[in-house]
C-alpha cells in the first residue's frame, strides 16, 4: 500500500486491480494526524483502517504502509483490531517540522507576533496530489468513476492538535464545498478534525488547512522539506503496471 508522493498514481492501479479481482470488498479509510508541542516538536501519524481482504493484509506480520522517504525508517508501526476492522498506524516523532521529508504535503509554522506571554503562530498544511491523468478527459473521467465506485463510501480524516488557544480556522475548500471541522479542547490545547469522502480528497488534488493559534512556548518559522527517495522507491514502477 503506497501512501506518499504521487498518491493517486499508486492508488489507481490498486483500485483497478481491486475492481477486477475483488469487486468492492475490502477498501479502506485513511487518516492522518499531526500533534505539535510547545517546544516545536511533535508527531506525525498516518493510518489505514480496513476490513475484508485489505484488513487481513494490514494485519499480516510483514505488511506495511509505505508512507514515503525516511518516515519508513524512523516510524513506529502498530496494528490494532476492533471487530472486523484492522488499523495499521505508522507514527514518527520530530524535534522540528524541518526534520520531516514529505512528498505530497508541506507543513509549516509562521510566527505572527506576541500576545502578552503567548506567541501567535500560523499553522499551514498544503496537500497536493499529482494527477498523472489530468491531461486527458477520457482518462480523467475513468479515474473519477473508478475512485468513486471503490472509495465513495470511505473517509479521509485529518486531525490536528495544537497547544494553547485557537484564534482562527480558515475554511477548507473541497471543490465547491467547505469542510467544517469538529473542535474540542481546554486550556492546554485543542484538537481539530476535518472529515471528508476519501474519493473526493483523492480527486480534488489541492487542499489547504490553515489555523492560527497562540500558546506559551518556543516557536519559530519552519516547514517540512521535500521528500527524499526511499531506498526501495526505485522499485515503485516495477510494483504497479
Amino acid at each position: 500500500m503506497f501512501i506518499g508522493a504521487n498518491l493517486v498514481r499508486k492508488i489507481m492501479p490498486l483500485a483497478v486491480a481491486t475492481v477486477s479481482s475483488l469487486g468492492l470488498a475490502g477498501c479502506f479509510d485513511l487518516s492522518q494526524k499531526v500533534a505539535l508541542h510547545r517546544d516545536g516538536s511533535g508527531s506525525y501519524a498516518i493510518a489505514i483502517s480496513a476490513d475484508g481482504i485489505v484488513g487481513e493484509g494490514l494485519g499480516r506480520k510483514h505488511a506495511d504502509i509505505d508512507i514515503d522517504d525516511e518516515i519508513d525508517a524512523k516510524g513506529v508501526t502498530t496494528v490494532t483490531h476492533k471487530g472486523d476492522v484492522t488499523t495499521q498506524t505508522k507514527t514518527v516523532a520530530f524535534r522540528d517540522l524541518s526534520d520531516l521529508h514529505l512528498g505530497d504535503e508541506t507543513l509549516s509554522l509562521h510566527v505572527i507576533g506576541q500576545d502578552g506571554g503567548a506567541t501567535k503562530v500560523a499553522f499551514h498544511r498544503s496537500f497536493r496530489i499529482d494527477h498523472d491523468m489530468r491531461d486527458r478527459d477520457d482518462e480523467r473521467g475513468f479515474a473519477r468513476d473508478v475512485v468513486h465506485s471503490i472509495f465513495g463510501d470511505h473517509q479521509y480524516t485529518f486531525a490536528l492538535w495544537l497547544p494553547g488557544r485557537i484564534d482562527r480556522i480558515a475554511p477548507v475548500k473541497l471543490g465547491n464545498r467547505a469542510i467544517t471541522p469538529v473542535v474540542w479542547g481546554d486550556a492546554s490545547g485543542h484538537t481539530i478534525i476535518w472529515k471528508m469522502p476519501l474519493s473526493d480528497m483523492l480527486l480534488d488534488g489541492s487542499i489547504d488547512f490553515d489555523v492560527d493559534f497562540a500558546a506559551n512556548g518556543q516557536f519559530h518559522d519552519t516547514q517540512t522539506l521535500p521528500g527524499k527517495h526511499h531506498h526501495n522507491r526505485h522499485h515503485d514502477d516495477d510494483d504497479v503496471d
